[in-house]
């Protein structure tokens, strides 16, 4: 399993334990993820990423006791994961947030 992220133009450190080329998923300006399930064993085995357009990033293979990470809230969005990497990830937490389109922050 190999995965990045991208914000912008700015691309977060592989992570993953697999050679070869990352897996991607670019989101449209107006496209949010809004699950993170996968499988583990003693590392997590998957990960699939939802978005509020119905499509999906698969990576790993499928194998041992699923989990499954959503928002509570209705307009909630995946703003960073945080984890435990040693090789294979090990540990995974989502956190979820509303993102303020109005705010003036940073503007």
């Amino acid at each position: 399993m190999l995965f990045q992220f991208c914000y912008g133009v700015v691309w977060t450190p592989v992570v993953g334990y697999v050679s070869g080329e990352p897996n991607e998923l670019k989101l449209d300006d107006d496209e949010r993820i809004i699950q993170v399930s996968g499988k583990y064993t003693q590392y997590i085995q998957s990960l699939v990423f939802v978005t509020n357009k119905g499509r999906s990033l698969h990576v790993g293979q499928p194998a041992g006791s699923a989990f499954n990470m959503y928002p509570t809230h209705p307009d909630a969005e995946l703003r960073f994961l945080r984890g435990r990497v040693s090789g294979p990830p090990t540990a995974l937490q989502a956190h979820w947030a509303v993102l303020d389109t109005n705010s003036s922050e940073g503007n």
